[in-house]
């Protein structure tokens, strides 16, 4: 494969994954009769949760379950049936830990990594960014990231 072949292909595949990863959506939302009977969700019983269904859980948070979500709903339902054969009293809030989250990836900060290779990670050590903005911890690791996509790419393109 000659060089410019190869640089094509990659800026190819660098544009498409950043151009995935910024998409626009539109959605319109109706809410009927039987979804205005649905409680708050704030400090729900354990047995209220287990006779909930994946659409009332649905309609309670406000988002859309896909396949996998509505999966792990019914598996989380019945561990929580199990827990509350021995403590009738649980809330769902006790199972909820606020300060453990997920990753979320950043384009933003993998994009810089990526471009600027070890510069781009310790930009996200030491930027402060607004407090709407991306997590320390989720920028950091999506630099790292872009980190290493820039030393594959280096290493493709300058040494191949």
């Amino acid at each position: 494969m000659n060089p410019k072949m190869f640089r094509a292909l990659s800026i190819f595949i660098l544009a498409s994954f950043f151009f995935s990863q910024t998409g626009f959506s539109l959605s319109i939302v109706k809410i009927s009769a039987h979804e205005r009977e649905v409680k708050s969700p704030d400090y729900l019983k354990a047995s209220v949760f287990v006779n909930l269904t994946a659409n009332e859980f649905a309609i309670a948070t406000g988002k859309k379950l896909n396949l996998i979500d509505k999966i792990y709903f019914k598996i989380i339902q019945h561990k929580i049936r199990k827990d509350l054969k021995k403590n009738p009293d649980l809330l769902i809030t006790d199972y909820f830990d606020q300060k453990k989250g997920k990753f979320k990836f950043n384009a933003l900060w993998f994009i810089i990594a990526a471009f600027i290779g070890p510069l781009g990670v310790l930009l996200a050590y030491f930027s402060h960014q607004q407090k709407n903005g991306p997590l320390r911890k989720d920028r950091i690791n999506s630099a790292w990231l872009g980190f290493v996509f820039f030393i594959i790419w280096f290493g493709l393109v300058f040494v191949f």
